[in-house]
């Protein structure tokens, strides 16, 4: 799999999305991997404050990663639709407040 979405399991929002899909990414080609692990390594890379993906080889970061991930499952009309010019400021506008500004007091898993 050359395709990967980093994720956070430990989030209850994040792995409840990550989970409903796992299933068809992975069919897709597209690999999830688990910030929360332990076996993961972050090396200089911030992965906690936005999802971050890595698709056709080139780096994604916040709604960009969920459009790329999203469009290479199929959903082609809900991607073009979240890239139209007022739209897309309302869903980058409401990724930017619950990445920054609810998730980071939402409960973690145990």
């Amino acid at each position: 799999m050359t395709d990967k979405v980093y994720y956070d399991e430990s989030c209850y929002v994040c792995s409840l999305e990550i989970n409903v899909l796992r299933k068809r990414g992975e069919a897709c080609g597209i690999e999830f991997v688990d910030i929360s692990s332990n076996e993961f390594e972050s090396g200089d890379h911030d992965y906690d404050s936005e999802m971050v993906g890595k698709f056709d080889g080139a780096e994604t970061v916040g709604v960009e990663t969920f459009r790329k991930m999203y469009e290479k499952m199929g959903f082609t009309r809900l991607v073009s639709l979240s890239r139209m010019p007022v739209i897309r400021s309302i869903v980058d506008t409401g990724y930017k407040v619950f990445a920054y500004g609810i998730r980071p007091y939402l409960p973690k898993k145990g």
